[in-house]
This record gives structure tokens, C-alpha cells and sequence, in this order.
């Protein structure tokens, strides 16, 4: 009704002679607001600037964008990232080789992050559910994330921690960004000994709310067991907190009364933790057929990015297992945390171990020993060690992000461009040997 009462009020002023013209230009606005619409994504550079912009064209080594203000914008492509990237091979049928063009560096440090946009909260969060409420919790809130945090906590340190490997996901994850939506990652980081037994006991009772079976109250019993043993955890937030705060489903837990101090970005075991729980969140965990694999590649790319971006690990693996009872176990690589590359390296050399992708997938916490887990880590260093492993990396992401399912040896081996998995395992054994692995 609105659109024909200007239609004709248009051709009224314009007169017959102009109707033609009337329309060509019609038809174009509306063309250019249906591609605002349509095609309007968050474009990101290699400095983590951000353009919400439409498509118009490629133009060479440069793409032509159009932002809000209907102005065009000529970008280079090498100065986007690997998710843009990747957006234009599918969308715009640009070359494949501009997925490896240019250096893509280190998104997670190279981002230009303000953390004045950080905000204090002056309301405090507390969570019911399971008959109890705990807290109360102070907050920060972030783009991306609510650390919610008791005790005495620097938050504007995990705080930056976090959205620096959450732009890093962004970087190089086409789907991510648009997966995570409008809501925020609680990261809960207690120092407060009252309260964090108290969540600890709130969660209990959550899960065994739950608990319709005899598997899911080892797995109640489990939580108990290790509650105050380890440094990082994620809790299931109930579905009325999810929806009060626009929470995501999975919360981080720090407990930092057990020798982990958030004194800087990128300490060692907060980043190890995050970057496992993005990964996590990003691929959705696996069904029960097709799970084998899912623990090395989170793994691994958690020890991958704690030492990369660190430049060390302090992290090690708690497991709670047992028939009768619960027995706890402690799993870490080489004693020297500095140094696993350099003896991996000589046991490789040696033919002391053998790399071997069937069995690399195959490992989990229960039968981790500190060569396989090395093993583990170089294997998540392998599979992102230039931009033509970290665009496979992507794919694989997305696989398992369609699929619920981590693909077996020989499609894995396909997805970084062999014909069999021999051949892969002979790539990884040289990179393993080679001074680009560190």
C-alpha cells in the first residue's frame, strides 16, 4: 500500500516522458538495497578492523566493497582475512590461490584491541538452578564475553585473553563469526574458595537434576571428584540462565587458588584452556560414531596455541576414571616444557616413535603418556604450519561442523590434498624433523 501510493505520486511529478527513466533508476535502488541486505557480512583485516559492507565485485588484487553509506571501498585482499578469503572463493568464484597469498601472521596478537571498551558492571550475577543460588559474582563484559569473577581477580586480563583468540577463531573460521551471534561466553574466574566450592556444588546438583542414568552419575560423581584439583573446567549453564543473561550454553571455570595467576595476556594456561573451549564451541562435539579423533585435534590445537602464542606450556591433564571408585590421574608431556619439539625431534630422528595418524586419532586422556601427548602437539602444529595447512585446518573445522563427525584417516588425509594416508604421515614425519617445528 505504502509502495504503490509512492509509485504513484512518482509518476505524477515526474510526468509520462520520464516513466522510462523513472524506473531504470527504481530498479537500481532497489537492486543495491537488496544487496545490502542480502550480502551485508562483517569484513575483517589482518589488524582485526572490521567493515560491515556488501560485496560488489573483485577488481584484480583488490576487492570492491560497499558499506551503510552507499560509498565503495577498495580493499586489498591480502589485507583480509582468511575467513573473507575464503568467502570469496565460494561467493565470488575467486582463485583458491588467494587463500595462501600474503603472510597471515598471528591474528590473535596482531589485532588492535581496545580494552577501554571493556566494561565493569555495577550489578552483580548470581546463578540459580538445582534448588541453589551461588555467587554473588562480580562482572566485566566484553564484545564477545561476561567474566564473572570473585575474589582477587585482574578480569580486564582474561578479558583480553579471550577476545584475542576469539578474533584468532574469526580470522581464520568462515562460519564463526556468524555462529556466535549476539550472545556472550560466561568465563567465570574465582579466587574465592567459598565460592567456588559453592558453583562447584550448584553444578553437582544441576547435572544430577539430569542424571537419567547410570552413566550420567559417574559422571556427576566425576565433577565432585576433581572440582577443587583442576584449573579450568566448563559447566552446562541452565536454560533460564542462558536465556536471562543471552548466555551461550557452555561456561569457562577458572579456579585460580590452584597455582594458575592471570598476570599477563597470553599466560600460558588460560590460553591453552580458551583456545580449547573456542574450538569446542566452534565444532559442536561429535555423536558416538565418528568421536575418535575429537580429542586430539582439541587438544592439540589448545597445547598448539598455549605454546605458539606463550611460548611455553604449564599445562596439565587431570582424568578421572574407574570401575570402583574414582581414580585420578595427572597427564603431561616432557618434563620440559620449553623443549618438546627439540626431543620429539630426536625421537623421530631415532625411529624411537613412529607418527602414525591412525593412532594419533585414536588417543584419548585415558591413555595419554607424555610421548603421545607430544605427539598429539606436534600433530595440531603440523596441521596449522603455513597457510596452505591452516586453509585444510578450515575445512576440517567445517566438516565437523556439518557432519558431527571427525573424518577417518584416509578423508583426512584428502582434505590436506593426499591420495593416502601413508603420504600424509611422510609430510608430517619431515615437517616433525624439519627446523620449521618449534
Amino acid at each position: 500500500m505504502i509502495l504503490l501510493a509512492f509509485w504513484e505520486s512518482a509518476v505524477g511529478i515526474l510526468g509520462v516522458k520520464n516513466i522510462h527513466s523513472f524506473i531504470v533508476l527504481a530498479v537500481a535502488v532497489f537492486s543495491a538495497t537488496l544487496l545490502q541486505a542480502e550480502d551485508s557480512r562483517v569484513w575483517t583485516s589482518l589488524k582485526g578492523s572490521t567493515l560491515d559492507a556488501s560485496l560488489v565485485k573483485l577488481d584484480g588484487a583488490n576487492v570492491i566493497l560497499v558499506g551503510p553509506d552507499r560509498k565503495e571501498k577498495k580493499l586489498l585482499v591480502t589485507d583480509l582475512s582468511l575467513a573473507d578469503r575464503q568467502y570469496l572463493v565460494e561467493n565470488a568464484q575467486a582463485d583458491e590461490k588467494i587463500l595462501t597469498e600474503g603472510v597471515l601472521s598471528e591474528p590473535e596478537k596482531d589485532v588492535r584491541l581496545d580494552s577501554k571498551t571493556f566494561k565493569k558492571l555495577d550489578k552483580k550475577l548470581s546463578l540459580t538452578g538445582g534448588d541453589r543460588t551461588v555467587g554473588p559474582f562480580d562482572q566485566m563484559e566484553t564484545e564477545h564475553f561476561l567474566i564473572a569473577y570473585a575474589g582477587d581477580v585482574r578480569p580486564h586480563v582474561v578479558a583480553e585473553i579471550a577476545e584475542r583468540l576469539w578474533h584468532g577463531m574469526a580470522f581464520y573460521h568462515m562460519n564463526f563469526r556468524r555462529d556466535w551471534g549476539d550472545k556472550r561466553r560466561v568465563i567465570f574466574v574465582v579466587e574465592d574458595r567459598k565460592i567456588y566450592k559453592a558453583l562447584g556444588d550448584w553444578y553437582a546438583k544441576v547435572l544430577m537434576e539430569d542424571a537419567a542414568n547410570a552413566e550420567a552419575q559417574k559422571e556427576v560423581a566425576q565433577v565432585k571428584a576433581i572440582w577443587d584439583k583442576v584449573g579450568g573446567n566448563t559447566v552446562a549453564l541452565p536454560k533460564e540462565e542462558q536465556e536471562k543473561g543471552n548466555f551461550h550454553p557452555v561456561a569457562s571455570v577458572f579456579n585460580i587458588d590452584n597455582g594458575i595467576e592471570f598476570k599477563k595476556v597470553f599466560t600460558p594456561f588460560p590460553t591453552h584452556c580458551l583456545a580449547g573451549h573456542l574450538l569446542n564451541q566452534q565444532m559442536g562435539g561429535v555423536g558416538s560414531v565418528g568421536q575418535k579423533g575429537y580429542f586430539t585435534i582439541v587438544t592439540g590445537h589448545a597445547y598448539y596455541k598455549e605454546i605458539k602464542l606463550a611460548e611455553k606450556t604449564e599445562t596439565h591433564l587431570i582424568d578421572a576414571s574407574g570401575s570402583s571408585g574414582i581414580e585420578i590421574t595427572s597427564k603431561s608431556g616432557y618434563e620440559d616444557g620449553t623443549a618438546w619439539a627439540k626431543i620429539l625431534k630426536t625421537e623421530v630422528k631415532r625411529g624411537k616413535l613412529t607418527p602414525n595418524l591412525q593412532e594419533i586419532l585414536g588417543v584419548d586422556q585415558a591413555s595419554l603418556n607424555p610421548a603421545k601427548l607430544v605427539l598429539v602437539y606436534s600433530f595440531a602444529n603440523y596441521l596449522q604450519s603455513n597457510p596452505k595447512r591452516i586453509c585444510a585446518f578450515a575445512r576440517l573445522v567445517r566438516r565437523v561442523e556439518s557432519n558431527n563427525t571427525i573424518p577417518e584417516p584416509i578423508e583426512f588425509a584428502k582434505i590436506y590434498g593426499f591420495d593416502s594416508v601413508e603420504k600424509m604421515e611422510a609430510d608430517w614425519v619431515e615437517y616433525i624433523k624439519s627446523s620449521e617445528f618449534k
